[in-house]
């Protein structure tokens, strides 16, 4: 960076310039002119455009702001949408907030605010001094005239108190059609600017002793006044003498024995005229036929100075161009792409430091990629474990109690209901080796009925029913899901009951899912016992050993259909104390379709 770009330039502009000076000073002397009076006319009709010029290019960067959201693909899609839900709403308020913010950060400080009303009022503000937009803002006569113009309408001046400051305030409203179909209107975008940007360019063009500058709009109304003529009231003079002359051009005009020179300029994009006021002494004294000549010499040799400048500048930003294309493609997903480096100066930093950031993007997404992929492996891996886990803290509960069946059987001698036992614990032996695997829904009512039919073996008392499972033949469920409900319901439910015990299994379609129910006449639960199980079956983890008895079978089901379906399927409890206990297994219709 020893070579500065910025003293490259202004080296070339500070020697073009002071060459166009020497030249100036040098034919000066031999150029005079004519006419005083119409030079001086001239001059001001001159310095008149260049002034409305430059007030016509302010405002026009204004309406240019206002057409900023069609050149933001995401804001218009946004102000196409009606969100139906908060999250919606909130969303959309922070992609067209954010649009705004990001032109807020234009550097321009008179530029306050800038809204975009729509379905409702989005804002961003350079000050801590938000605009009074009311909620009814439909009824607003700006919002009312933007609507109903094709182009920019301004919103009257008003004053706005900031602590201590008193701002001048004056606003541009911009109708938003779709980009898909124009004639639907998406909102206004309204830009609040502060009146000392206008003050700014007028103050540009100076006003002496004995002259003055005004801007009025078509009502009379003051916009800038730079008033050094010491005439009282010579604004109100002026639009009077301008009220009878249907074109405003250029007049003479006497206050209080002196004689006025007054020039007006119409704007090209608002309503706004621009008025001059020049003493007719001051000219004759202020300047010489030779300065005239001089000046505008000095205006060739600084366009000259401009033609020879555009060329040698163009040629300095080359390589800011080429940088500005590479950058179109990184954005667009192309990390591959390096500027050329390229000499010392400012340029060939910025080339350096743009690579190096598109390396440092190239690095950081490969890390984030290889880290989510990780980190769903390891739940992945960890859900598994889990559903295996749970699966062996089931299987000891089958054995143990068929075992027990078989064997008091044969010592009561019972040889014949022993061996019938074993068939049936074979089949339950069989649902035990598919633990962990998908059967179908008629294969585990198979089991169940196996196992009910061998603890009625044991229980006398016992009765039982179950449902036709033909209607489900091709429905899947984990083996071993309605079996341990069946168990629990007899372990917990009948055996401590006295007198005769029932239990029925109901399999049902409800409210868009598949519903298992078994209900027992057992012994039921107190309020504090069903309120711990049910608070286990909620939970994401349950230690054993803070369930209540008969609620380690419960939760260990409803962790396996949590784990292969989702939080909105499980079991859920009721239960009165003496009457019976009603489990409910909630599976989803489309069974291993919804895994």
């Amino acid at each position: 960076m020893k070579r500065s770009v910025k003293g490259k330039l202004l080296a070339m502009i500070s020697a073009l310039i002071l060459l166009s000076v020497l030249a100036v000073t040098v034919l000066t002397y031999e150029n005079y002119s004519a006419d005083l009076v119409a030079q001086s006319t001239q001059n001001t009709r001159q310095l008149l455009l260049q002034l409305g010029i430059n007030v016509d290019t302010y405002l026009g960067e204004l309406f240019r702001l206002c057409l900023s959201p069609y050149y933001n693909k995401r804001v218009m899609e946004q102000l196409e949408l009606a969100p139906a839900t908060a999250a919606a709403k909130l969303a959309k308020r922070r992609m067209v907030e954010d649009y705004l913010t990001e032109v807020m950060t234009l550097p321009r400080s008179d530029i306050l605010r800038a809204h975009i009303v729509s379905d409702e009022v989005f804002s961003s503000s350079k000050t801590r001094y938000e605009a009074d937009i009311p909620a009814d803002f439909e009824a607003e006569s700006w919002y009312v005239q933007a609507l109903a113009s094709a182009g920019a309408v301004f919103v009257p001046a008003h004053t706005e108190a900031q602590g201590r400051t008193v701002l001048s305030v004056f606003s541009i409203a911009q109708r938003i059609n779709s980009t898909r179909d124009s004639g639907k209107v998406l909102g206004v975008i309204r830009v609040d600017a502060n009146y000392n940007g206008i003050k700014t360019v007028c103050d540009r063009a100076g006003t002496g002793v004995g002259s003055a500058l005004y801007i009025v709009d078509s009502a009379g109304s003051e916009i800038y006044v730079n008033d050094h003529t010491e005439q009282a009231g010579a604004l109100d003079a002026v639009m009077a003498a301008l009220a009878g002359r249907a074109e405003g051009g250029v007049f003479t005009l006497r206050l209080s024995g002196m004689d006025f020179l007054v020039s007006t300029q119409a704007l090209n994009v608002t309503d706004w005229r621009i008025i001059d006021v020049r003493a007719m002494q001051t000219l004759t004294l202020a300047a010489t036929q030779a300065r005239n000549k001089a000046y505008l010499l000095a205006v060739l040799c600084a366009a000259l100075g401009v033609l020879v400048t555009v060329p040698l500048v163009r040629q300095f930003l080359k390589p800011i161009l080429r940088i500005t294309g590479l950058m179109q493609a990184a954005q667009a997903g192309d990390l591959s792409v390096r500027a050329t480096v390229e000499g010392r100066d400012e340029l060939a930093y910025l080339a350096r430091s743009f690579n190096d950031m598109l390396v440092q993007i190239k690095t950081e997404v490969e890390r984030n990629n290889l880290l989510t992929r990780q980190v769903y492996e390891a739940r992945y891996l960890e859900k598994e474990a889990q559903y295996a886990a749970l699966c062996n803290q089931i299987r000891p509960h089958f054995l143990f109690n068929a075992l027990n069946t078989i064997h008091l059987l044969i010592k009561t001698g019972r040889g014949d209901e022993a061996v019938q036992c074993i068939d049936m614990l074979a089949t339950l032996l069989r649902g035990m080796v598919n633990a962990g695997r998908e059967i179908t829904l008629r294969a585990e009512m198979k089991i169940v009925e196996s196992y009910l039919t061998l603890q009625q073996k044991r229980y006398q008392n016992l009765t039982y029913t179950l449902p036709d499972a033909s209607a489900w033949e091709a429905y899947r469920v984990p083996a071993l899901t309605v079996q341990p409900l069946v168990e629990n319901a007899l372990v917990h439910g009948c055996e401590p009951k006295r007198g005769q015990t029932r239990i029925d299994v109901s399999i049902c379609n409800s409210q868009g899912a598949l519903q298992l129910t078994v209900t027992d006449n057992g012994v039921g639960m107190d309020d504090k016992t069903l309120a711990g199980i049910r608070e286990a079956l909620a939970a994401p983890t349950v230690e054993p050993e803070g369930v209540e008895a008969g609620g380690v079978g419960l939760t260990n089901i409803a962790r396996r259909v949590r784990l292969k379906y989702g939080d909105a399927y499980g079991l859920s409890v009721d239960s009165w104390a003496g009457a019976g206990t009603t489990v409910t297994l909630r599976l989803p219709l489309e069974g291993e379709a919804h895994a």
